[in-house]
């Protein structure tokens, strides 16, 4: 009997099964890795962070949330602005059609007396967005109370600081608003502060002369750059000057009168409890004597005095008895010198200050007023 030939039809047929069946594998396994990896991509529109989100603690929106909820609201003692909210709703356009609540605590360092008085002021912000429509409010508080809370604010940029005697606040901005969009979310409507009070500082330094000796009885003035406050001293016989209770702020420095300086007036900046300016140096400065007359020639007591020099230097003084007034701190220069008295009485003169009249004495004549 002969052999019988192999059935390649059947072998075949087996071989492209095969194929098939793996084929199918490989398509539903990268299905199966397709789906699970949208899963997870869905999932994550689902967990708060999107404007058409729920979060998964099951709250309400995270904007409105109370304070230390999810991080929100956080109070926080070294200033800026309050944010709390997930990166992505920075991007949207903010709206401030709404009203919003400030609140927060005082607190002091432990052995520094909580003072008896204190004033809350929440004005707009110079800095941040929505400041246009904000509002200011002042509230004065007394006794224990170490808390606030002021409600019915418009949304809008705010600064924040408290006031109070001898004492230094460092204040903080705040942004309250809705997203474009979402008008009908109560939007980041509350803000919780944690402000601190803390004494105020004293600033002082020295004023030399053009040979580096301190300059004795000059006048010194500093002015607080945000509400224009002012306080001033005198040099003693070493140049030295001294001003307390300076809250901590920015200020400009002025030597001899404050709006016509001897020198530019100097900024600085008051942090701490101690601030030492710079050693400053003044421009040679001389002392005129001025001798008052009627036109008789008698002395004139007690008559008013007034002018300036260019390009500074400042008068302001009153004739003594004998009629004579000393007029320091005269830099080089042309003056206009007015004086009047007994309210009929009247005179100007014009004189010069330089190297050549080290003891220059001036005569004002005043005439009676037709």
């Amino acid at each position: 009997m002969g052999t019988r030939p192999p059935a390649r039809g059947k072998a075949c047929g087996s071989s492209s099964t095969g194929l098939l069946m793996g084929l199918c594998l490989l398509i539903c396994g990268g299905l199966v890795i397709g789906l699970v990896l949208f899963g997870r991509q869905a999932g994550g529109l689902t967990d708060g962070s999107g404007p058409g989100s729920t979060p998964m603690n099951g709250g309400g929106d995270v904007m409105s949330a109370p304070p230390n909820a999810n991080g929100d609201l956080t109070p926080v003692s070294g200033g800026g602005i309050q944010v709390g909210l997930p990166m992505e709703w920075k991007n949207y356009e903010k709206t401030f059609d709404g009203s919003c609540t400030i609140s927060g605590m005082i607190e002091v360092d432990p052995g520094v007396e909580f003072p008896p008085e204190w004033r809350l002021v929440i004005k707009p912000s110079q800095l941040a967005l929505g400041r246009n429509r904000a509002i200011e409010r002042i509230v004065e508080y007394q006794g224990a109370e170490r808390t606030f809370e002021e409600f019915d604010l418009p949304m809008g940029g705010y600064r924040v600081h408290v006031e109070a005697a001898g004492m230094s606040c460092r204040g903080q901005e705040v942004m309250l608003f809705k997203l474009k969009g979402f008008e009908n979310l109560p939007g980041k409507n509350h803000a919780h502060l944690l402000l601190k009070l803390i004494p105020a500082g004293m600033a002082e330094g020295i004023v030399r002369d053009s040979d580096g000796v301190g300059v004795g009885n000059l006048p010194v003035f500093i002015e607080n750059q945000r509400d224009r406050g002012r306080q001033s001293t005198r040099t003693d016989g070493s140049g030295y000057w001294r001003i307390e209770e300076v809250i901590e702020d920015a200020y400009l420095l002025s030597l001899g009168n404050i709006d016509r300086p001897l020198i530019e007036a100097q900024p600085f900046g008051m942090v701490g409890p101690r601030y030492t300016h710079p050693d400053l140096t003044i421009p040679r400065t001389r002392t005129v004597t001025v001798r008052v007359v009627d036109e008789e020639g008698i002395p004139v007591a007690t008559a008013r005095l007034r002018g300036q020099g260019q390009p500074a230097g400042v008068i302001d003084v009153s004739s003594e008895a004998d009629g004579t007034a000393q007029i320091p701190f005269l830099p080089d220069g042309e003056y206009t010198l007015r004086g009047e008295a007994r309210g009929e009485l009247l005179g100007v003169t014009v004189f010069e200050v330089d190297g050549d009249s080290p003891g220059r004495a001036v005569t004002l004549q005043l005439t009676r007023r037709h």
